[in-house]
C-alpha cells in the first residue's frame, strides 16, 4: 500500500514546478498593464516597481520571519558568506525586475514610433530574457566554483559537452528569429507609415520635408533601445540562480534543511525592498520625480500581483527542489533524479507561457479583463519561441546532469 502512496507523492515537486513556471510567465504581462494603469511617467514606473517591492517584503521578509520566530524553522548559522550573497542575489533579481518594468515602456514606444501595436514588441521580452538568463547561469556554473568559506575560487573544471553546445545554439537561433520577425514586422509597420504619409503629402500638394525623414531614422534609433533592458534583465536573473545557491548554501548547517534556504529568501526580500521601496519612495517623496495620479486601484493591484508572482516563483523554485529531492528518496533513487529537471523546465515553458498570456489578455484602461486574440504571430516567431524554450531546457539540463554527476563521485558505488 505504501508504493502508490510513495508514488501518488513523487509528483508534488512537478506541480510546485508548473506554478514557478506560471508565475514568472505571467509576471511581465501583468507588471506591463500594472505600469500602464498608473500612466507613462518616471513616477508610475517608481511606483509599479515600489509595488512589486513590497509584494516581496510581505512574502520573503514577513513569512520566513514568521516562521523562524514562531520557532517551525531553527535559525540558521548566520555566515558572513551567506549573508551577502544572499543579499546579492536579492540585488540582482531586484536589477531583473526594474530592467522589465524599463524594457516594457521602452518597447511599447518603439512600437508606436514604428507604427505597430503597442504589444509587439513588449511580448518579445520574456522569451528574449528566459533564452539569455539560463546560458548567462550556465556559464557562470562553469567558470565559477566557490567553495564552503571562499567564494572567489574560478576555473574551467570540464569542457562543455554536445548537450550545452547544442541548447546554446537552439537559444540561439531561437533569440535570432524571434528578433528577425520583429524586424520583419516593423518593416510593415513602416511601408504602411510610409504610405500614409505619402498619401498626405500628394493631398497636400507638398514635397516630403526633412522632419518626415527625421522621423523614420528616430524610429530606427529608438526599435532597439529596449533589447539593453531586456539584456539587463537576462544578465541578472542568469546570475541570480547561482548567487542564491551559493548564499543559501553558505546558511544551511546541513543537506536538505530548510531554515537556510528560508534564511536566503528573507535576504533577496530584504535586498528587494532597498531597491525596490526604500529608493522610489525617497526619489519620489524627495520631489525628483512626482509621484503618479492614481485613479482606481487597478494600477496598484497589478503591479502588486506581479511582485506577488516573481516572490512566488522564487518560492517555489525552494520548495521544489526539497520536494524533488524528498520525492527520490521515497523511491529509492539518487536524491538528485529529479531535482535536476526543475529549472530546465520552468525556463523552458515560462516563455511560451508569457506569449500565450500576451497572446490571449488584452486588457483595457480600466477594464483588465479583456480577452481574445487580435492577431495571430507568424510561424517564425513560433519556432523562435519553442527554440527559446527547448534551448533553455537542454542548457540548464546539461548544467544540472553534469553537477549531480560531480557531486555523485565521492560517494560508495555501493549506496
Amino acid at each position: 500500500m505504501s508504493e502508490p502512496k510513495s508514488g501518488a507523492k513523487s509528483y508534488t515537486w512537478l506541480l510546485i514546478v508548473a506554478l514557478a513556471g506560471l508565475a514568472w510567465g505571467t509576471y511581465v504581462p501583468v507588471i506591463f498593464y500594472g505600469g500602464k494603469e498608473l500612466g507613462g511617467t518616471e513616477g508610475a514606473r517608481l511606483t509599479s516597481i515600489l509595488c512589486v517591492g513590497l509584494a516581496y517584503f510581505v512574502l520573503a521578509v514577513l513569512i520566513p520571519l514568521g516562521l523562524f520566530l514562531s520557532k517551525k524553522h531553527a535559525w540558521p548559522p548566520l555566515k558572513t558568506t551567506g549573508l551577502v550573497f544572499s543579499g546579492l542575489a536579492g540585488v540582482m533579481g531586484a536589477v531583473g525586475a526594474i530592467c522589465v518594468i524599463f524594457a516594457s515602456k521602452a518597447a511599447v514606444n518603439a512600437a508606436k514610433l514604428a507604427g505597430l501595436e503597442a504589444d509587439s514588441y513588449r511580448m518579445l521580452i520574456a522569451p528574449l530574457i528566459f533564452g539569455l538568463a539560463p546560458v548567462i547561469n550556465t556559464l557562470v556554473s562553469l567558470v565559477w566554483h566557490p567553495k564552503p568559506g571562499n567564494p572567489w575560487h574560478f576555473g574551467l573544471e570540464k569542457l562543455p559537452g554536445a548537450k550545452l553546445i547544442a541548447g546554446i545554439m537552439l537559444v540561439g537561433m531561437g533569440s535570432a528569429l524571434v528578433l528577425y520577425s520583429k524586424e520583419q514586422e516593423e518593416k510593415r509597420g513602416r511601408a504602411e507609415m510610409t504610405a500614409v504619409a505619402k498619401a498626405e503629402v500628394k493631398a497636400e500638394g507638398q514635397p516630403e520635408v526633412a522632419s518626415q525623414v527625421a522621423a523614420k531614422n528616430e524610429v530606427q534609433n529608438q526599435s532597439w533601445g529596449w533589447l539593453i533592458f531586456t539584456a539587463c534583465a537576462g544578465l541578472a536573473w542568469g546570475t541570480y540562480v547561482p548567487i542564491i545557491f551559493y548564499g543559501g548554501q553558505e546558511l544551511t548547517s546541513k543537506p536538505g534543511e530548510l531554515g537556510g534556504r528560508l534564511m536566503s529568501i528573507l535576504c533577496v526580500g530584504l535586498a528587494y525592498f532597498l531597491l525596490a521601496v526604500l529608493i522610489p519612495v525617497v526619489l519620489m517623496g524627495g520631489g525628483v520625480f512626482a509621484w503618479p495620479k492614481v485613479d482606481g486601484g487597478s494600477g496598484l493591484l497589478f503591479s502588486s500581483l506581479a511582485g506577488v508572482a516573481g516572490a512566488v516563483g522564487a518560492i517555489c523554485v525552494i520548495f521544489a527542489s526539497k520536494a524533488a529531492v524528498d520525492a527520490a528518496k521515497l523511491e529509492g533513487k539518487n536524491p538528485a533524479t529529479y531535482r535536476i529537471y526543475i529549472a530546465p523546465i520552468i525556463f523552458g515553458i515560462a516563455p511560451v507561457i508569457n506569449t500565450l498570456v500576451s497572446l490571449l489578455w488584452h486588457p483595457m484602461p480600466g477594464d483588465p479583463i479583456h480577452f481574445g486574440i487580435r492577431n495571430l504571430p507568424g510561424w517564425m516567431l513560433w519556432v523562435g519561441i519553442l527554440s527559446v524554450g527547448a534551448g533553455a531546457f537542454m542548457v540548464l539540463l546539461a548544467k544540472e546532469q553534469g553537477e549531480a554527476a560531480h557531486a555523485a563521485k565521492p560517494q560508495p558505488a555501493g549506496k
